[in-house]
């Protein structure tokens, strides 16, 4: 087959998000199939194409002033068009895409994100392939209701929430197909809208090699939290360990540190840890995240938002660090509590399942059933072979 991918963010090398998502999918399917991209790049970003897509055509974003910027946030709105799309229009890029599906014939299109629809003129959507990975109104919805916002930030959220919901049911149930990361998020989406069109296409992350997986005598006696510390859920999630939790953890094991990894951390994340002195340590961007998650003893996620996957979690497993996590942040992965990972709301509960594994209490099994769970579901291969089932059906179609 001949897939063409379009794309509002430039995926090469892949970062973070959409992009790592998409520049593996194309890796994967270009082993049995011929991969097109195009794709929009600031001129900042490093043009380094990979070897495994066939034509890559880039449009180059222009310096947008701050008046014009809002006056496209402000057509958007009037146009019943979120600004978390509006913000990516480029007419040269729907140039690009209509100029090749001119001249070449794909048997099929897929994107990665929500807002690369706009470049899609609408005679393609019968072979059009949507992975949106969170369904973007409902994550802004729950987002809405995290402690961290004002009382005027919840009311914009809410408000962009209900745009981008009657946004998505203009155009989605149009497309051949939408593809989410869990069985839930695809019920949560039928329940707002006509969508007969909806399929589950899990995450994916690269398989270790065990004997890079170290034992629990070889770690440190840290508990590690990863992410985009910039990013909502994950600063409501932090500021709630930190507030709620960590205290209980060190009643029961008083040498424990915390390490906070990951870009951009919030101030309110620094203010609060400061609090425990050298026992929390904020590293900001780091060159080498797997090396903080494969050696610490621990990874939490006590994230409160409950759609999507949490990627720190399989990637803490797929180290064989064992996780504890909330309900919500184990949305879409499918384990069960005790035996891949432990799943706690409460602080103080929450707090001593964090100091037995600290303590090496049933370590070894939980890292071990962890790594098969990301195994059996989800490796880069299994995660693109469901892409590839997908594509197919609407190509046979």
């Amino acid at each position: 087959m001949r897939i063409l991918v379009v794309m509002a963010h430039y995926p090469f090398p892949p970062l973070a998000g959409s992009s790592i998502v998409a520049y593996n999918s194309m890796k994967y399917l270009s082993k049995d199939h011929t991969i097109d991209c195009i794709c929009l790049r600031s001129p900042k970003e490093v043009n380094c194409p990979a070897e495994f897509i066939e034509r890559l055509e880039i449009v180059t974003t222009r310096h947008v002033s701050k008046p014009a910027l809002w006056g496209r946030y402000l057509w958007g709105i009037l146009a019943g068009v979120p600004y978390t799309v509006s913000v990516f229009a480029s007419r040269k890029l729907n140039d690009k895409v209509k100029d090749a599906l001119e001249c070449e014939k794909y048997d099929a299109l897929l994107l990665f994100e929500m807002a690369a629809i706009q470049y899609c003129p609408p005679s393609s959507y019968k072979r059009l392939i949507v992975n949106i990975e969170d369904p973007l109104s409902i994550k802004l919805k729950l987002m809405a209701n995290l402690t961290v916002w004002t009382l005027w930030q919840r009311v914009k959220l809410r408000l962009l929430a209900k745009l981008t919901a009657n946004y998505e049911r203009s155009l989605l149930p149009r497309v051949a197909k939408v593809l989410l990361l869990s069985a839930s998020d695809v019920q949560d989406m039928r329940e707002q809208g006509e969508y007969g069109n909806l399929s589950c296409m899990p995450y994916g992350v690269q398989v270790r090699d065990l004997a890079d997986v170290m034992d629990y005598e070889s770690r440190k006696r840290v508990i590690v939290f990863s992410g985009n510390m910039y990013h909502p859920p994950n600063v409501d999630g932090i500021l709630f360990f930190l507030k709620d939790v960590f205290s209980f953890v060190l009643q029961e094991c008083p040498s424990a540190q915390l390490w906070i990894v990951g870009t951009k951390p919030d101030d309110r994340i620094s203010k609060e840890a400061a609090k425990f002195g050298s026992q929390v340590v904020i590293t900001g961007r780091v060159d080498d995240i797997e090396g903080y998650i494969k050696s610490a003893s621990v990874s939490i996620c006590p994230v409160r938002l409950k759609v999507g996957v949490q990627t720190k979690i399989i990637e803490a497993l797929s180290w064989g660090t064992p996780v504890v996590t909330t309900s919500a942040g184990s949305n879409g992965i499918g384990g069960v509590s005790g035996i891949h990972y432990w799943v706690e709301d409460k602080p103080i509960q929450f707090a001593h399942k964090v100091v037995e594994l600290l303590q090496g209490v049933g370590w070894t099994a939980l890292s071990e059933e962890g790594r098969k769970l990301v195994i059996e579901r989800f490796s880069w291969e299994r995660s693109v072979a469901q892409l590839e089932r997908q594509i197919e059906s609407v190509v046979s179609s």
